[in-house]
């Protein structure tokens, strides 16, 4: 009997000695998402980083094309009457507004300059004096800057405010934006492709009329004037439409498509900035060729983009 509880205790001795000198096992780290999503940091955990995989972004030589979302924002129409001034119609009350007042300082300034020149007449054979030349001056002078603002309103729509002093009939102008970085490739004449949603998958070929007298600050776009002909008024005031450009030829940034991920219309890749540190970066993109895409804006050569593992970070970035 006493030999029995001498190996029990024995045994329960040994088995106590294990479980106290045993390891804990290792607990994992789960990654730190910061800056809503933008920034991912795993802990230094070779297995975790090993399940990801990146590739450097560099330019090659390939033939990408841009499609620009755009609309119909004027159409000229043959006016009714004969010597008329063709009717400019608007998508935007605002504009409509705007160019009704450019039309009306147009006339001003006529009046004024055959005022000016009248009060010069009678001040050269004695029956006007040099303040009324004056005043008749200053007159023209305040209209003349009165009407810049209606000017750089038009011009900031991405409209032409020459052009519009006498618009050609049965035109359509469309407006779409270009990235910053490839505007210097879209010039007055560029030859472009115009789709609609109103025509299927009709093709209508159209040219670059003008662009954009700024830089958006926040999107860094720039707007482009497209004109086409509309001689049977089919193409009207504020339809959805597709331009097609042939853009950035050579020395283009282009990624595999395994790094491009698609949230609620928006395009977007994540870049490796450390071996365990991961940013998201929203990117626009051109035409897919073969398994790479093209990439207008959004990241920089020599960038790490993640092109193994892009669905996961995803999902740990917007949170699903």
């Amino acid at each position: 009997m006493n030999k029995t509880i001498v190996i029990v205790f024995c045994l329960t001795a040994w088995a106590c000695q294990k479980q106290t000198t045993s390891e804990a096992p290792k607990v994992i780290q789960p990654p730190k998402v910061e800056e809503q999503g933008r920034k991912i940091t795993f802990p230094d955990d070779q297995k975790s980083l090993s399940f990801f995989g990146s590739e450097v972004v560099k330019k090659e030589n390939l033939s990408a094309q841009y499609a620009a979302p755009a609309s119909i924002g004027v159409s000229i129409v043959q006016s009714s009457e004969r010597g008329g001034r063709n009717t400019v119609l608007f998508d935007d009350a605002d504009l409509s507004a705007t160019y009704s007042q450019f039309l009306q300082h147009i006339i001003n300034i006529h009046t004024l300059e055959v005022n000016l020149n009248r009060v010069k007449d009678l001040e050269q054979h004695g029956a006007a004096t040099g303040k009324e030349v004056l005043d008749a001056e200053t007159q023209l002078a305040n209209e003349e800057a009165a009407i810049t603002e209606q000017e750089a309103k038009l011009k900031l729509a991405g409209l032409d405010p020459q052009r519009l002093k006498e618009p050609r009939s049965k035109e359509a102008w469309l407006i779409c934006e270009v990235p910053e970085n490839q505007i210097a490739q879209v010039k007055p004449g560029t030859p472009c492709t115009v789709t609609f949603t109103a025509f299927g998958d009709k093709q209508y070929k159209a040219s670059v009329d003008g662009i954009g007298a700024e830089v958006d600050n926040i999107t860094r776009m720039v707007k482009v004037r497209v004109v086409m002909q509309n001689p049977a008024n089919q193409f009207e005031v504020g339809m959805f439409a597709n331009v097609l450009f042939d853009l950035q030829k050579n020395n283009t940034l282009s990624v595999p498509v395994s790094a491009l991920v698609n949230v609620q219309g928006k395009d977007y890749m994540f870049v490796e900035r450390t071996a365990n540190i991961f940013e998201r970066k929203e990117v626009l993109i051109g035409q897919q060729i073969d398994d790479k895409v093209v990439v207008l804006h959004g990241l920089d050569e020599k960038d790490k983009v993640v092109t193994k593992g892009a669905m996961e970070l995803k999902g740990l970035s917007f949170g699903y």
